[in-house]
């Protein structure tokens, strides 16, 4: 049992981290109508998306010491790697994601998101070179893109290619694959999860500043936005935490190919919080193609004896 947790508990963590953030879609949606928050305007979301950043940065930086027994020491050599995730991670893929969907319908915005599993193994394979490029690696992200396709689109899906709003997306897909490469390059040096608190309070402010700047308002919560809110940061600071402490100890693709799992769990929150009908033929077929994809990345034939 000991060699069991040892070999594949970073596995039950990456599964945990992607049902924090399936549990975060349907959570989010609660929230903008208990605070309230017009959606109609991207820069609410932004805003909405600041605070819960912040807050998520504090609880952060307090888990720190609870998760990783090390204190949450700031020091100059970490002003580089906070101020570059805090603009990739958080303040550029978050502008340019609320931006973006405020054109593009949801289920083409949780699809075109998807294609951040297959940024960051092309990423970290032909250009940062951090780990090694494998067809079986490229199967594996296929799939699980695959997987995320059937289950986005139904029959009202279409999609186009317009600046303001499919490529916006996308850009910020590559926002998030590139931060998922910069945190496991800088997690080896510095704890990841005092990063991840430090980045989310820079972020999480330049957030909030831009879109008070932009005109971006929300309303008054009462005491179930502001239990939803606590929430939201405590989703946040935990997924975003634990899975920088996995990029930190596993190979960049092995790890990210869990985020196919992310819309399935949404699925499933949206199904238990919400009420939604989400089981059909789709969700099952996603399953299986995904599933078979985290398979053949993290799969490793034994060697056979020399006899």
């Amino acid at each position: 049992m000991k060699n069991f947790f040892k070999n594949y508990g970073w596995i039950l963590g990456a599964l945990f981290c992607t049902m924090l953030w399936g549990a975060a879609t349907p959570t989010i949606k609660l929230g903008y109508e208990l605070f309230p928050v017009d959606t109609s305007v991207p820069y609410n979301i932004i805003l909405f998306a600041g605070i819960r950043f912040v807050g998520a940065g504090i609880i952060a930086l307090f888990l720190t010491k609870l998760l990783t027994g090390v204190r949450p020491t700031l020091n100059k050599s970490m002003a580089g790697p906070i101020i570059i995730l805090a603009i990739v991670q958080t303040t550029a893929q978050y502008i340019l994601f609320y931006l973006g969907l405020a054109v593009v319908p949801g289920s083409v915005g949780a699809m075109l998101t998807s294609t951040s599993v297959f940024f960051t193994v092309i990423l970290a394979t032909l250009f940062f070179k951090t780990e090694d490029f494998s067809n079986r690696k490229l199967l594996a992200t296929l799939l699980g893109l695959t997987g995320i396709i059937v289950l986005s689109i139904d029959e009202s899906f279409s999609i186009q290619f317009r600046l303001n709003g499919e490529i916006i997306v996308m850009i910020s897909t590559l926002m998030n694959a590139l931060a998922n490469i910069f945190m496991s390059k800088f997690s080896k040096k510095h704890n990841p999860m005092a990063l991840t608190g430090y980045q989310f309070l820079l972020g999480g402010l330049s957030l909030v500043i831009f879109a008070v700047l932009m005109g971006g308002k929300i309303g008054v919560p009462d005491i179930r936005g502001i239990f939803v809110m606590l929430v939201l940061m405590s989703i946040a600071s935990l997924a975003y935490g634990i899975w920088s402490m996995l990029l930190k100890i596993k190979p960049t693709s092995q790890v990210v190919i869990f985020l196919s799992f992310n819309p399935v769990f949404g699925a499933i929150f949206s199904w238990i919080l919400l009420g939604e009908d989400i089981w059909n033929w789709r969700i099952l077929v996603a399953l299986l193609l995904i599933s078979l994809g985290i398979f053949l990345v993290n799969y490793t034939p034994k060697k056979r004896e020399k006899t």
